[in-house]
């Protein structure tokens, strides 16, 4: 799968647009962290007065934490939007930011059993959610054994120009970004070549509405989701790590791979999907603020399937 310079397919136009947007971004982000994490901070007091999806930041904190004091909850909702304008800063950063300053500023933890399982011919399949900077989950890929080919699942954007500005940012080490529609025809293709890999698959994203096939229980609300990684996984009997992402302090991840896995006794077909949920839950309870609640996770409820909800 060709990289290239990320300007393949775009007319004039838009080569100049993304040239422009890539420059100048190239060049805020040779601005200190700190000045950027203090720009991210006057931004995020713009963002919670203009009430940037309050509604649906409001509705999922409350729906998932209704035990909570509202007080409680806006606490959450405040540390949120300074957290996401945070990750927008620190994204931006990835035009230019050393590898000498991205090892000082994140940790990988529990990569010797990932690169055991390559080192004996496996794929591995690792899952996350949107949650921390999971942006600079590229940062992994320095730790991840040569034999593996590393990279992330993406949902391209509408938009060609900023797809492409977003592509470059995502593969600034080399890091291969595969668009969801390719996954299959990729991995597979990579598996038959006898290639091992060792790709990101973000799994807390909502299915479509005729995708409503698989619900489990999340965050105190009957769930849909996506099967698709764990299928193309177990065809090629991958091994399934999730990464677990912490933030000791702002500007510093810590990403830690743990082993998925499912209880013995579980014989649902998509046992380790359910249980990488029951593990997120987990993540997203030790701070909420963390977690991408501006996305409408539960905008189609159960009564757009006709499946049965199963509780994990």
């Amino acid at each position: 799968m060709s990289k290239g310079n990320g300007n393949e397919g775009l007319g004039c136009g838009q080569r100049i647009q993304k040239n422009l947007i890539t420059g100048f971004l190239s060049l805020f982000a040779l601005l200190p962290l700190c000045v950027l994490h203090f720009i991210g901070a006057v931004l995020s007091f713009f963002v919670r007065a203009i009430g940037y999806r309050r509604k649906v930041i409001r509705k999922n904190i409350t729906e998932c934490f209704p035990e909570m004091s509202v007080r409680e909850r806006r606490h959450i909702e405040n540390k949120f939007y300074r957290h996401l304008c945070d990750v927008m800063m620190e994204s931006v950063k990835l035009f230019h930011i050393s590898d000498a300053e991205m090892r000082r500023r994140v940790t990988v933890n529990g990569v010797e059993a990932l690169n055991s399982e390559i080192a004996d011919g496996k794929s591995i399949a690792i899952m996350l959610g949107h949650y921390g900077n999971w942006e600079w989950v590229q940062e992994i890929g320095r730790y991840i054994s040569s034999d593996a080919i590393c990279g992330m699942v993406y949902r391209p954007m509408h938009s060609n120009v900023w797809d492409r500005v977003f592509l470059q940012m995502r593969s600034r080490w080399g890091f291969l970004p595969i668009p969801q529609k390719k996954v299959v025809r990729e991995l597979i293709g990579m598996s038959m070549r006898k290639q091992s890999w060792a790709i990101g698959f973000i799994a807390d994203q909502r299915p479509n509405s005729a995708s409503l096939n698989h619900w489990t229980y999340f965050m105190n609300h009957d769930t849909a989701y996506s099967p698709g990684a764990e299928e193309i996984s177990k065809r090629v009997d991958a091994a399934f790590f999730y990464l677990d992402i912490a933030r000791p302090r702002r500007g510093h991840y810590t990403f830690t791979f743990v082993p998925i896995e499912p209880d013995k006794d579980d014989k649902d077909p998509y046992a380790y999907t359910r249980k990488f949920l029951e593990m997120f839950e987990q993540t997203v309870r030790r701070d909420p603020s963390m977690w991408l609640w501006s996305h409408n996770r539960w905008k189609f409820g159960r009564e757009k399937s006709s499946g049965e909800v199963k509780k994990s």
